[in-house]
């Protein structure tokens, strides 16, 4: 597994250098302390994983994400900042990131299991992002119209989208078809105004379910 780093921190860039490096699994393929030596990097070799920083001296974090999945869709992006304001987290997902760390809270195991599971295609949360992120997201709909209410079975269906199972175990997992969780899942992200994965686990979590 290819991964990049891209942070304006020398010490941790090798901190994260030397962690990956023990895994046993994991090739740096390049570090980056600006966006624009980011930008050049990528046009040379892309990583499979790419560690970001919200602040870089150049450019934003959210600026470089969105740069990066139009441009080169198969780098998976996690962001890893200090910065644990909701609004950025809310921010860089829906720039493309697929995960979300902090760095106080970011232990070893933490950041290899957030790099394994976006690696196999699954959306990452920090625990104690995830706390803040419901109660943003609570702060936010604060004096919209109620949203819809989900039917039993597209609670339960939400429910193992965000325990990261895909249709198909979805299907399995209930005894139903492929196509009625297909059905379920687009009633859901229409009544929860969702665009896509991120916008159905962004609405689990305001819902309690995760």
């Amino acid at each position: 597994m290819k991964i990049g780093i891209a942070d304006d921190h020398l010490l941790i860039i090798s901190s994260l250098e030397q962690t990956l490096r023990h895994s046993g699994y994991a090739q740096i393929s390049g570090t980056y302390t600006s966006g624009k030596a980011l930008i050049a990097g990528l046009e040379q070799d892309q990583p499979d994983i790419l560690l970001l920083d919200y602040h870089l001296p150049d450019q934003t974090g959210a600026e470089l994400a969105r740069y990066i999945t139009y441009h080169y869709p198969d780098v998976k992006i996690i962001a890893l900042t200090g910065f644990d304001r909701p609004e950025l987290a809310t921010e860089m997902l829906e720039s493309g990131c697929m995960g979300y760390l902090l760095k106080s809270t970011a232990s070893t195991e933490v950041i290899m299991d957030a790099i394994e599971r976006v690696y196999s295609g699954h959306v990452y949360l920090d625990k104690s992002i995830r706390d803040i992120y419901a109660s943003f997201i609570r702060k936010a709909n604060m004096g919209k119209e109620e949203k819809p209410k989900l039917t039993h079975r597209e609670l339960e269906i939400l429910k193992e989208i965000a325990a990261e199972l895909s249709n198909a175990e979805i299907a399995e997992k209930l005894s139903i078809s492929k196509r009625t969780v297909e059905n379920h899942r687009n009633s859901i992200m229409i009544k929860a105004g969702a665009k896509n994965t991120v916008g159905l686990i962004k609405f689990a979590i305001e819902l309690k379910l995760i």
